[in-house]
């Protein structure tokens, strides 16, 4: 891709040329350091490697294969040559940028990888292999097997000094005498037993074997493991022991029975994480310890039992259990797997340990699926902390395989360190040097809260006190933020300290409450000045426009406040109110239909704001109603009505009525019927037809299309025209005053036709009525004639010309109108 931007953009070249001469250009090309110990695996297994590097070449070995390594180093990349009892090829591995580890490749393509190791070779490796008495060789072969299981193969191979093959011919590889190791050692994994009861019960000097009946645990089954002497070695004298590794095909019989009790196959290297035996969780346990140390906590505490422990405060609580109970273990002896029953099927607790101050044990605990699952008892974890009280003294059995400490233990080794009475007992099983460090904590974040808030009320500009609100801003907000800040400085105290649970889980529960209601009053009100902030910034024509959302968002949003205080301080009081959840799905219905006109309201709500028919500031008509939107909320709509009251409409009512919105009209609608004389005749009903029709072509406030005048038909007491017309406003008070204009001009022409409007009532013709004006209905007719030989009839509309040049030729507002600024020509 660079190369292909280089050609088509010459620039890029230039750009590449100037990056190369920087610095850290030259970086990645630098040979990395490959002197040192690798912990390396490949497929199916796996050695321990030491490199040595002299400048470009590298040279190296793993023993547990007679195996030899060279290479050449071409930037963080080493390929060269492998040769051990297997075989011999070629290799190519590459240096991670961190240079703690490296991927690679050999034979056809198998992967190779390898992690850099602190230790020696011989500590990795090798270790420290007794084999002065059978039981110690047993010994010494099991951990070197527990090693392989992880894929480190080359374990096996360091033990073959304590191996006896002489049933097999020497053309032996390494690699089938690891095999063969392995398969002996999955025989052994398959028992249970106490290596130091392996001890003989007389003296077995001279003696050329020794046979011990070990069996599987639920089973019984028995399997015989044999022990000869061998050489001297070292010129020591003593006879070393060894384990008779028996005919291959015996060893998968034995091996085949064995495996009848998991299913007819050897477990799978993770099996043990389903804990589904004392062997497995104690295994689990102390595997995962450092995963736990690193944050990685779930499966550490599946193999403890935690159910006494409150929900909120299980899992620093069960971490700080887990962490004595490791303490102990450590001053007992960390026991073989071996050691530990593993039967499936076993019912009866596995009683590991047993002191005056505790016991551990591991039973099985039934899960919340009805599965079981096998943990430390919660009396081993109640008891752990006088466990390790009562051990503290004693030194650690297996200095080699101590982790590194917590910062919980540090620290008490500091306090130790300075003086021994601060770990003693000064009220409630806490410690003095603990009490110290609450003081100390109180001391400090109490100011520290009075700092902080005050930099955020000077941040915020957060008043004393709010003309919108009864309450200051202090008690608001600042009080609350001191207190959830006081409260989380002691939580992280209390996941340090270490307290012993009498008093810690009452303090992890008072601040539990505290975090709870402060909390909760916190946030309630932040909604409120969110809300605020919002209404505040809003546009002032669109001000109204989504505040049925704000409403809506503002009353959910303090909702799910409230419900999460209260689930959370359930949850730190223990309050089982999973149950009461549950129980809402089958009570649910009964509240449904209790507030089955609340829901629907809300419901309605809800659709207002989808929908938007209206919205506050509209004026509309609604059922028999009209009126201005005041407010939309939650529960109902609020209109004010024409006669200034307010109507209260509920949501799931007004939206299922028709909503005429008149706001969002662009025109207004004119229409009516106007009633003339009988004695008009057809000629003066042309005329007014043509005249209405130019007043309303003429008029600039109505509309072109469809603006019509027609003869409508006969009434009652009178011949009809309708008008039909929109006018261009969506104002009431402008629409009237159009509306009025024309009618007045309705009536100059109504007037000048000679006819006159008919009214319902009987007429009697008297000397005094002057009936119709004959001389103008003659000008009328006579007008009509010259039209109609004219061919200029106005029927049934005027031509395209005659109604472009009258459109919007009248003066409005009329001449002599305070409207009308002096003048009346629209048109000018």
């Amino acid at each position: 891709m660079w190369y292909a931007l280089t050609r088509v953009f010459p620039g890029f070249r230039a750009l590449a040329l100037v990056l190369s001469t920087l610095p850290f250009a030259t970086m990645a090309a630098e040979p990395g350091d490959w002197t040192g110990v690798w912990d390396t695996q490949w497929r199916g297994g796996g050695a321990v490697m030491e490199l040595q590097q002299d400048g470009n070449q590298v040279v190296g070995t793993y023993p547990g294969f007679r195996g030899e390594v060279e290479g050449r180093i071409d930037g963080s990349e080493l390929a060269g040559k492998w040769s051990d009892a297997a075989g011999e090829g070629v290799f190519i591995f590459v240096m991670s940028p961190d240079q703690q580890s490296f991927m690679g490749r050999f034979g056809t393509g198998e992967w190779w990888t390898g992690v850099r190791t602190d230790k020696k070779i011989q500590e990795t490796l090798f270790g420290k292999l007794d084999a002065s008495s059978a039981e110690l060789t047993l010994l010494s072969f099991l951990k070197a097997g527990n090693q392989a299981g992880e894929g480190r193969s080359d374990r096996l191979g360091v033990v073959f000094q304590l191996l006896d093959f002489s049933a097999f011919d020497d053309s032996l590889t390494p690699y089938d005498r690891i095999d063969l190791a392995r398969l002996l050692f999955q025989i052994v994994d398959r028992l249970t037993f106490r290596v130091w009861e392996l001890r003989p019960n007389g003296d077995l000097s001279g003696a050329e074997e020794y046979t011990v009946n070990l069996t599987q645990a639920g089973t019984n089954l028995p399997y015989s493991l044999t022990f000869r002497p061998g050489e001297p070695t070292n010129g020591t004298g003593s006879e070393p022991w060894r384990i008779v590794v028996p005919p291959e095909a015996e060893m998968r019989e034995a091996l085949e029975a064995l495996l009848d009790n998991y299913d007819g196959a050897v477990p799978h290297p993770r099996k043990h994480h389903e804990l589904a035996s004392p062997r497995d969780t104690m295994r689990t346990f102390l595997e995962q310890w450092n995963n736990a140390r690193n944050g990685k906590r779930e499966l550490f505490l599946k193999t403890m039992d935690l159910s006494q422990i409150a929900a909120a405060v299980r899992e620093d609580e069960g971490f700080l259990l887990g962490e004595y109970l490791i303490e102990v273990l450590y001053r007992i002896g960390l026991p073989l797997r071996q050691e530990i029953p593993d039967d499936p099927n076993r019912q009866a607790a596995y009683t590991h340990f047993v002191h005056p101050a505790g016991t551990i044990e591991i039973q099985p605990v039934g899960q919340e699926d009805g599965s079981f699952r096998w943990q430390f008892s919660a009396e081993t974890m109640a008891s752990a902390r006088q466990l390790f009280m009562a051990m503290e003294d004693m030194p650690l059995a297996q200095v080699e395989q101590r982790r590194e400490s917590t910062p919980f233990f540090e620290i008490r080794n500091n306090a130790r360190s300075i003086h021994r009475d601060l770990l003693q007992e000064a009220g409630a099983g806490v410690e003095v040097w603990q009490w110290i460090a609450l003081a100390l904590l109180l001391v400090i974040s109490i100011p520290l809260s009075w700092v902080f808030t005050w930099i955020v009320a000077q941040i915020f500009q957060l008043k004393k006190s709010d003309e919108n609100h009864s309450l200051s801003a202090k008690v608001r907000f600042l009080w609350p933020l001191r207190l959830i800040l006081i409260a989380g400085l002691g939580l992280l105290a209390l996941r340090t300290l270490g307290l012993p649970q009498a008093v810690d889980i009452p303090l992890r529960v008072f601040i539990g409450v505290t975090l709870s209601i402060a909390g909760g009053w916190l946030a309630y009100h932040l909604v409120d000045k969110v809300s605020e902030m919002l209404d505040a910034h809003s546009h002032s024509n669109h001000r109204y426009r989504d505040e049925i959302l704000r409403s809506l968002a503002t009353s959910i949003a303090k909702l799910a406040v409230v419900i999460g205080a209260i689930l959370f301080l359930a949850e730190i009081l223990s309050i089982p109110y999973q149950g009461v959840i549950a129980g809402l799905g089958i009570g649910g219905l009964a509240v449904a239909l209790a507030a089955r006109s609340t829901l629907e309201n809300l419901i309605g709500g809800i659709t207002l704001y989808a929908d938007k028919p209206v919205e506050v500031g509209d004026f509309c008509c609604f059922g028999d109603h009209l009126g201005v939107i005041e407010g939309i909320g939650l529960r109902s709509v609020k209109v004010r009505s024409l006669d200034q009251s307010v109507i209260t409409v509920p949501n799931a009512e007004f939206v299922n009525l028709n909503i005429e919105n008149l706001t969002r009209r662009d025109r207004m609608l004119l229409q009516t019927t106007i009633g003339f004389r009988y004695e008009t005749s057809p000629d003066q009903l042309r005329w007014l037809l043509a005249e209405i029709r130019k007043l309303l072509l003429r008029h600039p406030m109505v509309t072109p299309e469809p603006a019509r005048a027609r003869f409508a038909g006969f009434g009652n007491h009178s011949v009809d025209i309708e008008i039909f017309a929109y006018v261009k406003t969506s104002d009431f008070n402008k629409f009237f005053g159009v509306r009025e204009d024309i009618f007045l001009r309705l009536i100059d022409i109504v007037e000048e036709s000679g006819t006159t409007f008919a009214f319902p009532s009987t007429v009697n013709y008297l000397a005094q009525d002057s009936g119709v004006d004959s001389e103008r209905t003659m000008r009328i007719e006579e007008i009509m004639r010259e039209l109609r030989h004219g061919q200029k009839l106005p029927f049934p509309e005027f031509d395209l010309q005659t109604r472009t040049e009258l459109r919007d030729s009248l003066d409005y507002p009329p001449e002599g109108s305070v409207d009308s600024g002096g003048g009346g020509n629209a048109k000018s």
